[in-house]
């Protein structure tokens, strides 16, 4: 190997214009980027964070946080571009890596970047101008002028706060490239920004133990709360969970099965499962410092299928696992180390069986020993399964034992029948979807009915009756049958 001692060695210097128009391309989405600024936010200790755009008349994105600001030194180290070593050791809650989210991810969207912070009761400003880094081919930052300062957006209420940072992005030569209407394109690029700063920054828009939380606002509308794994939703199986330790720091993972579809509300579909649906966002939940990074991927350990469509697993990883992780600069994407990944394949199969059972028998009241199916699945061979109805169902004994011989063999070839022409194809379509079977009054009495004729045709115990389908599937309706038919 050549040793860097033994080479001549030429400084080269990259063009800034050339290198800055090439990092304006990295990927970023109106979303990420600003999510982006969110980090910084928030590693700021900030307790409020305003996020507001405008494009009807001179258009605007700026964000304003109450966080401890910077000093005009701290402020100049802030707009250079990997102001921050990747490898260097950070604080735990740090969310920043690269030392290029400000730049890079405001860059990708504008041409102008100001930044304003207060900090010990002086203000100290900068901008990024692209158009003056063209014409000078210099990396040359302007220092705005008190006069400039008072027209920027949001200024008054930066002003007023004892300290904070307000950045401003204008200029949007990407926005407007191909437009005819810029005030329509900024709703059409802004749509999708609510949900997903809702999402990445649930749990600390939320209570969460020991932890402060964080007030966002977009254009003065707090963000909506989210929450993949339905905790307030008393049908969900938290799972035991696990702590993988390594000498940078421990990975915690923690499974969870969501309720069954016909358990969940609508406004718990759309938190769940959002405009993928739950089939789309099953999979691990990866949180760095309590930021959801990645989410609704299995990492290519198992493929995604529909029994397993309610399985989240939060994943909580430490900001110092971020080279083993691959995270990239927009902090939306990883990929877990094979020591993890090892892990993590080893713990599906505890969490698989409790999903499938969950999709297979939705509302079955867990450790029910008494339950009996009214259908039995079997292998034959050869990878094929059927369905048929189970001949050892109480309902069915009962009426075969008021048969003489002739009419249970018409019995069982009826039952056969039946069996045999089990739409499988249909209801795996119907399952395949997150349409919920409602249960109103008018299913509550069909199944009481259903109930007190299969109470006095087989005479078998009413609770022993409500341990078999399709009664074990509504359990939240058990009381109110009991009641009906006692009454």
């Amino acid at each position: 190997m050549i040793e860097p001692s033994d080479l001549e060695t030429l400084e080269i210097v990259p063009d800034p214009v050339s290198l800055i128009e090439s990092m304006r391309a990295v990927g970023y989405t109106t979303e990420s980027a600003i999510a982006d600024l969110v980090d910084n936010s928030i590693s700021a200790e900030a307790e409020h964070v305003e996020i507001e755009y405008d494009a009807t008349g001179e258009p605007y994105v700026a964000i304003l946080d109450d966080g401890r600001g910077m000093s005009a030194p701290e402020l100049t180290q802030a707009m250079r571009h990997g102001s921050r070593n990747p490898v260097d050791l950070r604080h735990p809650n740090d969310l920043g890596r690269f030392g290029l989210g400000l730049k890079t991810a405001s860059l990708s969207q504008c041409r102008v970047l100001a930044v304003v912070s207060k900090q010990g009761g002086g203000l100290s400003a900068r901008c990024w101008n692209l158009d003056v880094v063209q014409e000078s081919g210099r990396w040359l930052v302007v220092v705005p002028s008190p006069e400039a300062l008072r027209k920027l957006p949001m200024y008054g209420r930066l002003d007023a706060l004892d300290s904070g940072t307000l950045v401003v992005w204008q200029d949007f030569d990407r926005l407007s490239a191909g437009s005819t209407n810029l005030a329509r394109e900024f709703t059409t690029k802004f749509s999708g920004l609510r949900e997903h700063l809702a999402l990445v920054f649930h749990r600390f828009t939320s209570k969460e133990d020991g932890v402060s939380q964080v007030s966002i606002k977009l254009n003065g509308l707090a963000l909506p709360s989210r929450d993949p794994f339905i905790h307030g939703n008393s049908y969900r199986q938290p799972l035991e969970g696990q702590v993988i330790r390594h000498e940078r720091g421990p990975v915690r993972v923690k499974p969870h099965v969501l309720p069954p579809v016909s358990h969940l509300s609508q406004d718990d579909i759309e938190t769940a499962g959002g405009l993928e649906g739950l089939r789309g966002t099953q999979g691990f939940y990866v949180y760095r410092n309590r930021r959801l990074v990645i989410w609704g991927t299995w990492f290519r350990l198992v493929p995604k299928q529909e029994f397993f469509k309610l399985t989240r697993v939060q994943v909580d990883i430490p900001n110092t696992f971020d080279d083993l992780w691959s995270l990239d600069i927009k902090k939306s994407a990883a990929q877990p180390p094979e020591f993890i990944r090892n892990r993590l394949t080893e713990l599906i199969p505890h969490f698989a069986e409790a999903s499938k059972r969950t999709v297979t028998y939705p509302g079955r009241r867990t450790g029910t020993a008494a339950y009996v199916p009214v259908w039995s699945r079997s292998e034959p061979g050869h990878g094929r399964f059927r369905y048929d109805l189970n001949r050892d169902h109480p309902a069915l004994i009962a009426l075969a034992g008021e048969m003489d011989a002739g009419q249970r063999r018409q019995l069982d070839v009826l039952l056969e029948l039946i069996s045999s022409a089990l739409p499988l194809d249909g209801i795996y379509a119907d399952m395949c979807s997150d349409r919920r079977s409602r249960v109103d009054d008018h299913a509550l009495e069909s199944l009481v009915k259903l109930a007190s004729r299969l109470q006095e045709t087989t005479r078998i115990e009413l609770s022993a009756i409500l341990d078999t389908d399709p009664f074990i599937r509504h359990p939240g309706l058990r009381d109110k049958i009991i009641q009906k038919i006692q009454s």
